[in-house]
């Protein structure tokens, strides 16, 4: 009975390490992409600034994300941007080059 039940074990542990990994790493990409946007707005207004993504998509097979962010202060407005996964770089704005490229095509 325990030729059964040991590799029956080591397939959910390895299921579980699997999957419970994908899943952590898919939550922290928000927080990377709102520091990504944050840090790209840094030069245009210096102190802490707070951001919030708003309808995000996945594009490229899963190698890039498009969608909008909006900042904390009230009288700022939403944009777009896209995030290349690979290169880990944000684009920012709907005239820019890599977020028509990737996103205006959905």
């Amino acid at each position: 009975m325990h030729n059964l039940i040991i590799p029956l074990v080591t397939c959910v542990i390895a299921f579980a390490a699997i999957f419970g990994y994908q899943a952590y790493t898919d939550s922290q990409l928000d927080e990377h992409i709102e520091r990504a946007i944050a840090t790209s707005l840094a030069g245009e207004r210096p102190g802490e600034i707070e951001v919030e993504l708003t309808a995000t998509h996945a594009v490229n097979k899963g190698y890039g994300v498009c969608g909008t962010y909006t900042l904390a202060s009230p009288e700022d407005d939403s944009d777009a941007f896209f995030y290349s996964k690979v290169s880990e770089h944000v684009t920012l704005g709907v005239d820019a080059r890599d977020y028509r490229a990737n996103c205006d095509a959905r």
